[in-house]
């Protein structure tokens, strides 16, 4: 654990980030008095995310005695001599940077009447972090921060342009999508901050300069309005820019799962998993970049993955095995997933072009049905059923297969999908129409977003 943690020792924007959440000394806190038991009854509280915190360690000084607090952040400590303090740590104030979070027992010799342990409130973070800054009131008020590090993991990198983007909806009813892009640069000891973010919703970050570089990745939705992500930067050139990937694909029950075809954002060589899940692929670029792995019959589940310069070795890839059920029986009980919420949302608001699998059945093969829709064309590789995508203006098109980015190379997974599988197709008509999600830097052509029935009939 990191006592302490980042807030108070990290510089952003020439201020100091003192810590959130601070007490006296424990030598002013841990005073010689009565040696009776003490018996606490307190709770653990995530004031970020407004919910109890399940699974935090508390312990109490002095003593040491220690408690876990349960589903409802409850905890109850017995110790055998007076309690002046309580210091709980926690996966996600570790994540944060929080460290410990501390508890002081009141002046007075009364009883300590239910203690509450908890992160720093949204607010707190915003006067801390966005120094002189009005937080928005409109779902705008969301911070994001982190560091940016060369793939040595040793060296922070200063002066790193970074982007973030995200797709802002307002109304279903919108026809237009509408992007906010926010750019900053990293200060001297390599961090960086956002403020003023849409809050709770995904989005997409990258860092780039000159020398160095990340790929496109994905800042997943989070129930809290402050959020953190740490960026490992490869080199643009040089023996240091690529690296060796050894991993195994497991499914959600740590089994390995052979046939899987693995893939790294930014990077077009794929490579198949054998029959023990285990996979080695070379020169793969350094930084920070999302990974995943696809397989008919299994969901796809892309996690962002920092390839240092020495490589990365125990990998492990996960792809969750879906189920196919039949529609009359799920119309009431199945939980959608994200993407399938996300999909119906944006057939619903007109956001691109939609077409489901009754398009496909009109037609015996898929190319047949993409070249009938507008904005694409399909062009004939080598063999008569491999092909590309492309765009108006005959540039590369931009696939994405259940949310992974598929190379647009004649024997792409569209190409290969048998159409029976299809359960819709999106196109855009350029990365800047296209969700943040699907976006790639530097690409302008169309982007072809395809899904199968496999990955939105599966249940979460």
């Amino acid at each position: 654990m990191i006592r302490g943690g980042f807030w108070q020792s990290v510089t952003v924007s020439s201020f100091v980030l003192a810590g959130l959440w601070v007490g006296p000394s424990v030598s002013a806190q841990i005073a010689p008095g009565s040696q009776r038991p003490d018996t606490i009854r307190g709770l653990a509280y995530d004031s970020l995310a407004f919910r109890p915190m399940a699974g935090a360690l508390i312990t109490a000084e002095p003593g040491g005695e220690s408690a876990a607090s349960d589903s409802l952040g409850r905890f109850t400590i017995y110790s055998a001599q007076r309690v002046m303090r309580l210091v709980a740590f926690h996966e996600r104030a570790d994540r944060l940077g929080l460290g410990e979070l501390i508890a002081t027992r009141p002046a007075g010799d009364g009883a300590w009447e239910r203690p509450i342990v908890a992160t720093p409130g949204m607010n707190t973070a915003w006067t801390r972090l966005c120094l002189g800054q009005r937080r928005p009131a409109n779902g705008m008020g969301g911070i994001l921060f982190g560091s940016t590090m060369a793939a040595d993991a040793t060296t922070r990198v200063a002066g790193v342009g970074l982007v973030l983007q995200w797709q802002a909806v307002k109304s279903l009813l919108d026809t237009t999508p509408t992007f906010e892009t926010m750019t900053v640069r990293s200060d001297s000891l390599g961090s960086y901050i956002f403020c003023g973010v849409q809050e709770f919703g995904p989005a997409a970050l990258v860092a780039s300069s000159s020398q160095f570089r990340t790929d496109n990745v994905l800042v997943g939705a989070d129930a809290a309005s402050l959020r953190r992500v740490d960026l490992l930067l490869g080199a643009t050139a040089g023996p240091a820019s690529t690296a060796t990937v050894q991993g195994r694909v497991v499914d959600e029950n740590g089994a390995s799962v052979p046939a899987a075809t693995v893939t790294f954002g930014g990077f077009k060589t794929e490579i198949l998993s054998g029959p023990n899940g285990r996979f080695t692929i070379s020169d793969v670029p350094t930084g920070s970049r999302m990974v995943s792995a696809r397989k008919i019959g299994y969901v796809t589940v892309a996690k962002q993955l920092d390839v240092l310069e020495r490589g990365v070795t125990g990998l492990e890839v996960l792809v969750e095995k879906g189920t196919l059920v039949e529609q009359v029986t799920i119309r009431s009980t199945r939980i959608k997933s994200r993407d399938a919420t996300e999909l119906d949302e944006r057939k619903v608001s007109g956001l691109g072009r939609f077409v489901d699998s009754t398009h496909f059945a009109k037609y015996d093969r898929t190319r047949q049905a993409l070249d009938l829709l507008p904005g694409i064309r399909t062009q004939v590789g080598r063999a008569p059923g491999d092909f590309v995508i492309r765009g108006r203006g005959d540039c590369m098109a931009s696939l994405w297969v259940n949310a992974v980015r598929e190379p647009n190379t004649p024997d792409n997974l569209i190409a290969r999908l048998p159409k029976d599988e299809i359960a819709a197709v999106e196109i855009f008509n350029n990365e800047m129409q296209a969700p943040a999600r699907f976006q790639t830097a530097g690409n302008q052509c169309a982007v072809v977003v395809l899904w199968t029935k496999q990955h939105i009939s599966a249940r979460r």
